[in-house]
């Protein structure tokens, strides 16, 4: 079975449509990617508004293809440099789509039209029809460098126009070019948050990209444009808006070029060149790419025959394999968070971590598939504590905290590894930044302040029950190393989430600073919430569900998320209701079992995986959050997800498939059974909705939740599934901090 062949990278790409949904859809980038490579390189389309990725499906033109993109995201996106045009005719520099370049075009520009019926999404492949021009343009990459193939029309001219001031939601407003032959370029792209960005500029991130380029055949004649003028010809140039163009005589060859990019130096930038892309011919990189694939895929193999399903599930997996992605060039060396170039010892440092969204199934699905991945990134986020702050970065992106949503996720994600047997990190740095971050009045915690004096965030749900759920990860972590004065105060502190429920309206309430309470209108007000209302926001009690049943009555509990899941349009790009767009309402049918009634998580799980995805661009119901969206679905498709990161225990649902078997790793996982982990079903699940029974290694199980040990020991999980609602099977709870 080649499981790439069941990646479709098309799907989710559509991105900013404000006449369907405020939030856009899941905003993917259908580029050539490798398993979590620092390079993304494919094709831009209409640059403006909230389009992340820098592509969306609706748009009908490709202004080019840049080296370097993000997958998934909201918040105007980043990256998108170095962007490659082949085009013939008469020479047009200016884009007629790029809203933030300085010299505008007047009307059309070198931007072609295109055709998705033209268009090939693969795993580490993407190609495209220019039909302006009648060029086939093709890309592939490795983890460092990426390769454009461009077949033109015969008998016509062959030209590669190149775009360096380029950079989603902005510009950049420096760049150094130098031509080192009459085939070779090399140079940096500077992009400070000063000229746009992540957030545009609102997300602070800073870098610098620097490149090395050679074409597979020498150029008859080349030219350097700077903010709309012809430069002088010479080698060197610098400028705020610099175009490079390179002409090649009519032929019947593909003009083929080869970039190496590194964030730290040129030096960087060549070597990782010279290491993975001087001596791969373009189809070899392919093979290669299409390889790594395989290998990253194949840690799960699902068994199914239903081909909608296997596609889905092996798309969701591929982006939850894209990040954190590689920031380290390939000699080790990555430049820290204080500006000072350090290599790393035993790990890969890596970026892009958006931790309020990820930390919820993103990084507990990589506890299982990748531990090495999770372990890097919990180093990265050290190093950035250490050097740019004093906490663990929220939103984290090329090295800075971007300041972007809320919560602790480097504390939990933190946590849940070291719980899970993940700690090949400086442990004792590790939780002083956890007390500092709870502590220190230099946090970056939201309202560290208030929370040490109050116990909650005044007039703010979701900072409240975000803070508390991170004290409680940090009792969980004080207790394993000994420290039992901290534990038992953290543990206090995790309780802090009844302060902000008021009983006589039955929610969450937002709460002055005085202890008063604020103006009550009803559950749906979204004040105090961070995307989302007090509907979908009171339930994120993860590490103590039965003390929120306890508050709020458990016939009540049940008949609140009975309509919370009835109210809800799960193939609706965003709802009042359940909204599985968004990150907050991800743990939520899970906690049917903690009420009692697991029977209810197994047939929403279900309802969701058929409704809120799909094979289409608008495969994800929501932007797909670097990983989580499809996170959440290769989980429940496998049977499990984590209520509660820290914990160590997973709540079952149903597989999707009637066998898996995952590759774990000796190095991470005890192993003590077996190093695969077989899941297996009696009764096809595609036409029995419900557990009857389970047993873990041949011993039956009275629970609906596994145990993180019972699935990184290995060996067999087997579900007995039924067509009906089994009542009486698993009456013992999960854990709870109340009981």
């Amino acid at each position: 079975m080649n499981y790439s062949n069941y990646v479709s990278t098309k799907i989710g790409t559509i991105g900013d449509m404000t006449a369907t949904s405020f939030h856009g859809g899941g905003k993917t980038h259908p580029g050539a990617i490798c398993p979590f490579g620092m390079v993304q390189f494919g094709p831009d389309t209409l640059e403006g508004g909230d389009n992340g990725s820098g592509y969306s499906y609706h748009h009908t033109t490709i202004d080019g293809f840049s080296i370097n993109h993000m997958s998934g995201v909201g918040w105007y996106g980043d990256l998108g440099n170095f962007q490659v045009m082949p085009t013939t005719g008469p020479l047009n520099l200016l884009s007629g789509t790029y809203r933030d370049a300085l010299t505008k075009a007047d009307g059309r520009g070198y931007e072609s039209d295109f055709r998705h019926e033209t268009e090939v999404t693969e795993a580490g492949y993407y190609a495209v029809t220019l039909d302006t021009y009648g060029i086939r343009a093709e890309t592939t990459v490795s983890v460092h460098t990426g390769m454009i193939r461009m077949t033109y029309p015969e008998n016509v001219g062959r030209r590669v126009q190149i775009n360096l001031a380029r950079r989603i939601a902005g510009r950049s407003p420096l760049q150094e070019l130098q031509i080192v032959d009459n085939r070779t370029i090399e140079g940096r792209i500077h992009c400070p948050s000063t000229h746009g960005g992540f957030g545009r500029g609102g997300g602070h991130v800073n870098y610098d990209l620097y490149f090395h380029a050679e074409f597979s055949e020498a150029w008859d004649m080349n030219g350097v444009w700077n903010y709309g003028a012809e430069s002088e010809s010479g080698t060197e140039y610098t400028g705020e808006e610099l175009w490079f163009y390179a002409e090649f005589p009519a032929g019947d060859q593909p003009i083929v070029l080869k970039i190496g990019i590194s964030y730290i130096n040129l030096e960087g930038a060549r070597y990782n060149f010279a290491a993975e892309a001087a001596d791969k011919t373009f189809d070899q990189m392919h093979a290669d790419s299409t390889a790594a694939w395989e290998d990253a895929l194949s840690v799960v193999k699902v068994e199914g025959s239903d081909e909608e399903k296997l596609t889905i599930f092996y798309t969701t997996l591929y982006h939850a394999l894209l990040d954190p992605r590689v920031y380290s060039d390939a000699n080790g060396n990555y430049l820290s968070a204080d500006g000072v170039i350090r290599t790393t010892g035993d790990f890969r440092k890596r970026t892009v971590f958006s931790g309020w969204d990820v930390f919820r199934g993103e990084f507990p699905l990589l506890t299982i598939v990748q531990p090495d991945a999770v372990n890097d990134i919990i180093n990265s986020l050290i190093d950035i504590a250490e050097y740019e702050n004093v906490s663990f970065p929220r939103w984290e992106l090329l090295g800075h905290e971007t300041g972007c949503m809320l919560g602790d996720p480097g504390i939990v994600v933190t946590v849940d590894a070291y719980r899970k047997g993940i700690r090949n990190f400086d442990v004792k740095k590790a939780y002083g930044i956890c007390l500092k971050t709870a502590f220190d009045p230099k946090s970056k915690r939201c309202n560290a302040a208030d929370m040490n004096e109050l116990g909650y965030v005044p007039n703010h749900i979701s900072s409240t029950l975000e803070n508390v759920f991170a004290d409680h990860c940090i009792s969980l972590f004080a207790d394993e190393l000994g420290d039992k004065e901290n534990a038992a105060v953290f543990r206090e502190r995790a309780f802090n989430y009844k302060k902000i429920f008021d009983p006589e309206v039955g929610w969450m309430r937002r709460k002055n600073a005085d202890g008063t309470w604020a103006e009550w209108i009803d559950e749906y007000d979204e004040a105090g919430c961070t995307e989302s209302n007090i509907f979908q926001q009171t339930w994120f009690v993860p590490h103590d569900p039965q003390g929120l049943i306890d508050l709020m009555g458990h016939d009540k509990f049940l008949e609140n998320m009975e309509r919370l899941m009835a109210d809800s349009d799960l193939s609706a790009m965003w709802n009042t209701a359940y909204n599985h767009p968004n990150e907050p309402c991800h743990h939520l049918v899970h906690m049917f079992t903690d009420a009692g009634q697991p029977w209810r998580t197994q047939y929403w799980v279900r309802r969701i995986q058929e409704e809120s995805y799909n094979t289409t661009e608008y495969g994800f119901c929501g932007n797909e959050d670097v990983g989580q969206m499809s996170a959440w679905y290769a989980l429940t498709a496998l049977g499990f997800h984590m209520v509660a990161p820290g914990s160590g225990i997973y709540h079952v649902n149903t597989p999707l498939f009637r066998r898996a078997e995952i590759r774990l790793s000796k190095e991470y996982h005890p192993c003590a059974v077996s190093d695969t982990l077989v899941i297996e079903t009696v009764g096809n699940p595609d036409e029995n909705v419900y557990i009857r029974g389970i047993t873990v290694n041949g011993k039956p199980l009275d629970r609906a939740w596994l145990t993180w040990d019972e699935i990184a020991n290995g060996g067999v999980i087997r579900y007995e599934l039924s067509n009906e609602p089994c009542t009486d099977w698993a009456v013992q709870l999960p854990p709870s901090l109340s009981k």
